[in-house]
C-alpha cells in the first residue's frame, strides 16, 4: 500500500479559503458603501429642501430707454438724396435726406408773380396818376373853361340884342343854354383835373397794401414748404431707423428717419406696492448691465407713476389683504456709463433695499 504524500493536498484545499475570504471581504465592504450612498443622497435632499425653501432673490428689471425723434416731411416729396446712414451720429440742425418736389416749385412760382403784380398795383396806387396823364385832363379843362367863358359872353350878347329886339327868344335861350352846358363842361373837368391831382383814394391805398401783404404770406408759405424738403436733425443723437429709399415718394408726415438721444438715457422698471418701501424721486438706487458686464451702477430716481389700472395691479387677497398696484419708475445713471444703449436690460435687487 503506498503513503500520500503530506503536501499532495495542500493547493486543492487553499482555493476555496481565498474565494471566501474575497467574499466575505465583499460583504464587509457593500454596507459601508450603501450607506455613503444613502448618507449623499439625504445630505443632497436635505440641500434642495433647504434651497427650495429660502425665499428667492427680489430682483426688479428694468429697460434702458432713450428719446426717440421721428423726422418727416409736410410735403408730398420723392427721396433725392440721403445725407446720413443709420448709426451715424447727427447733430441739431444737419441735413439728414434732400426731398424735390415739383408740385413746390410751380407753387412758389405762381406766389412770386402774384407777389410782383400786387407790388406794381401798389407803386401805382401811392404814385398817383402819371405827369403827363395830369398834363392831359388839365389841358382838357382849360379847354372846357376857354368855352364856358365864350358861351357866357355869347349868352349876354343874346340877352342884350333880345332885349333890343333884334333875335329872337328862341336864339337868346339858346345861348343861355349853352352857357349853363359849358359851365357844368368846365366844372366836371375840373374836379377831373383835382382828382387826377390828389392821386389815388385812401381807401384804394389800403387794399393794395393788403393785397401786397397777403401775396407776401403766400410767398413765405411756399418758402416755408421748400424748407421741408431739406430734412434735418430735431436734436442730437444717433440715427437708428431710415424708412425710405432714394427715389421713393414719400408720404406728408411719414417718417423718413428714427433719431436716439443715446447720449441721455434713462432705466425704467416697475415696482409693486409690497416693494415700494422708501422710494422717493431723488434716492439712488443701484443695478447692474449683464449687457455691459457692469455691477453696481448708481441710478438716481426722476419720476415715479402709477401704471394703469387694467395692467398692474395683482391680486393678493384670498381671505383679507388688498390688490397690488404697481408704479413705473425712472431713474437715470449718476455718473455716464459707457456703452449704455437703449434696449439693455438693467437688474436690481430689491432684497438688498
Amino acid at each position: 500500500m503506498s503513503e500520500t504524500p503530506p503536501f499532495a493536498d495542500a493547493p486543492t484545499n487553499g482555493a476555496p479559503t481565498i474565494a471566501a475570504g474575497r467574499t466575505s471581504a465583499r460583504r464587509r465592504i457593500l454596507p459601508v458603501i450603501v450607506g455613503v450612498g444613502l448618507v449623499l443622497l439625504i445630505a443632497f435632499i436635505i440641500v434642495g429642501l433647504f434651497l427650495a425653501a429660502r425665499p428667492a432673490q427680489d430682483q426688479v428689471q428694468g429697460m434702458v430707454e432713450a428719446e426717440t425723434f421721428t423726422v418727416a416731411t409736410k410735403v408730398p416729396s420723392r427721396v433725392e438724396r440721403f445725407l446720413a446712414s443709420e448709426g451715424d451720429q447727427v447733430k441739431a440742425g444737419q441735413e439728414l435726406a434732400l426731398m424735390s418736389s415739383p408740385e413746390v416749385a410751380a407753387k412758389d412760382a405762381q406766389a412770386r408773380a402774384l407777389l410782383q403784380s400786387s407790388q406794381a398795383i401798389q407803386s401805382m396806387s401811392r404814385e398817383g396818376a402819371r405827369r403827363e396823364d395830369v398834363q392831359s385832363v388839365e389841358s382838357i379843362w382849360r379847354a372846357a373853361q376857354a368855352t364856358a367863358r365864350l358861351a357866357d359872353q355869347t349868352a349876354r350878347r343874346a340877352e342884350n340884342l333880345f332885349a333890343e329886339g333884334v333875335i329872337s327868344a328862341q336864339r337868346r335861350d339858346e345861348a343861355v343854354a349853352a352857357r349853363a352846358a359849358t359851365a357844368s363842361q368846365s366844372e366836371a373837368a375840373r374836379q377831373q383835373y383835382l382828382k387826377a391831382l390828389a392821386g389815388t383814394r385812401p381807401q384804394e391805398k389800403s387794399v393794395a397794401d393788403a393785397n401786397v401783404q397777403g401775396a407776401q404770406a403766400a410767398v413765405a408759405e411756399v418758402q416755408s414748404l421748400q424748407g421741408e424738403t431739406r430734412l434735418l436733425a430735431p436734436n442730437d443723437g444717433e440715427v437708428a431707423e431710415r424708412f425710405a429709399n432714394v427715389g421713393e415718394l414719400v408720404l406728408t408726415g411719414v417718417p423718413v428717419f428714427t433719431i436716439v438721444d443715446i447720449g441721455d438715457p434713462w432705466v425704467t422698471f416697475s415696482v409693486r406696492e409690497d416693494q415700494f418701501r422708501d422710494l422717493k424721486i431723488g434716492a439712488i438706487v443701484r443695478g447692474d448691465v449683464p449687457a455691459l458686464g457692469v455691477t453696481d451702477v448708481a441710478f438716481r430716481i426722476t419720476a415715479i407713476s402709477p401704471q394703469g389700472e387694467f395692467a398692474t395691479w395683482r391680486s393678493t387677497r384670498q381671505s383679507s389683504g388688498y390688490d397690488v398696484r404697481s408704479f413705473q419708475v425712472k431713474a437715470k445713471p449718476v455718473r455716464p456709463v459707457n456703452g449704455l444703449r437703449p434696449g439693455m436690460s438693467v437688474l436690481f435687487d430689491w432684497s438688498a433695499r
